[in-house]
Formats: C-alpha cells, sequence, structure tokens
C-alpha cells in the first residue's frame, strides 16, 4: 500500500478522535515534536523501520522517548501503531496530521527564500500581502538562497512568486539569445 495513502488515513482518524477529544492543538504540537524527533535521530527512523526489533522492545523505546513529551492521546496512538505493526508510517503520520490541521484552522505554510534574512519591516510587509492574497494565516518560513543574488522567491502549494535578480538575469539571457547579429547577404 502506498504510504501517503496509508499516512494519509492514519492521520486523518487521529485528527477526527483528537476533534473529537477537543485535543487537536495538543496532537499538533507533539506531531510537530515527532516529526523533529524522527528527522534529527537516524536511531529513531531505523529503529521504527526495523523488522528485527520486536513490537515489545519498539513500544518500551518509544515510550521512554515520548511519555513526558507528548500529550496521553499522540502516546496511546504511537503505542497503537506499534502494536499494530505500523511503526514505519508514524514519521509520515505526523507530517500528514500537521498538514490537516493546518488545512483545517486555515494556515498556510509559505517559504521566503532570499540572500539574506529579512528585517523585521520586510517581513511584516510579506505576511500582509499574503494574508491579503491568499484569506490565510501565513506560517512563514525563512531560508537563505544566496544564488538569487538580490529580491526574494515565495512558494505555497504548488505556486510560486519569483522576484529575483537571478530571474531577471536569466530572463535577460534568454531575451539575448534570441537575438540574431547575424545579416544576411554579408
Amino acid at each position: 500500500m502506498n504510504l501517503s495513502l496509508v499516512a494519509e488515513r492514519y492521520a486523518k482518524a487521529l485528527f477526527e478522535l483528537a476533534l473529537e477529544k477537543g485535543e487537536e492543538e495538543a496532537v499538533y504540537q507533539d506531531s510537530l515534536l515527532i516529526t523533529k524527533t524522527c528527522n534529527e535521530s537516524k536511531e529513531l527512523r531505523l529503529l521504527l523501520k526495523s523488522p528485527i526489533i520486536n513490537s515489545k522492545k519498539k513500544r518500551i523505546i518509544i515510550q521512554e522517548i515520548f511519555q513526558k513529551a507528548i500529550s496521553k492521546i499522540s502516546l496511546t496512538y504511537l503505542l497503537i501503531m506499534v502494536r499494530k505493526n505500523r511503526e514505519p508510517f508514524i514519521p509520515a503520520i505526523a507530517i500528514q496530521f500537521a498538514e490537516l490541521y493546518q488545512a483545517y484552522h486555515n494556515i498556510l505554510k509559505v517559504h521566503f527564500k532570499s540572500p539574506v534574512l529579512p528585517d523585521p519591516e520586510t517581513r511584516k510587509q510579506v505576511l500582509e500581502l499574503m494574508r491579503k492574497f491568499t484569506l490565510s494565516e501565513i506560517d512563514l518560513k525563512e531560508e537563505i538562497d544566496e544564488s538569487l543574488i538580490g529580491g526574494f522567491l515565495l512558494n505555497w502549494k504548488d505556486l510560486q512568486y519569483d522576484a529575483s535578480i537571478r530571474r531577471e538575469i536569466d530572463n535577460m539571457r534568454n531575451a539575448m539569445a534570441k537575438v540574431n547579429l547575424y545579416k544576411k547577404g554579408f
């Protein structure tokens, strides 16, 4: 079965349970922590994927790692995933849950790339423009990309706004390539 399809189904079930219990915010924070922990720990990722380590040992390790850090509903869900031999899907489920939460609360993740970090005034302007344009709450992720030379690049969903110097230079290069300096008849 497709990893993203499985993750989507389990995340949706967890999201509906969290909504029913009124704990969607806590479970959202837990999903961010689980995603961060899995991304930072190669050993944890290997443990979750390992067919050699038995479920009992995995349950004990997951409890030790997350018991004091996440809510009871999230921990119980993780332990159920291990009991059902679905632990390899845990990182993908956490990511999918965060996406469901953001969609439910109309939060749009926007990636802002520029050669330098924006000053507070520029950041504020970008947030205001994106709020007006998308009618969503904006979660702005900033990234440095020196290859842009100047300007910025905005990515959200499957859209992109490129106001970089690199794009302008590429446009001029393409326009110059179309100019034919050769004159027939000489």
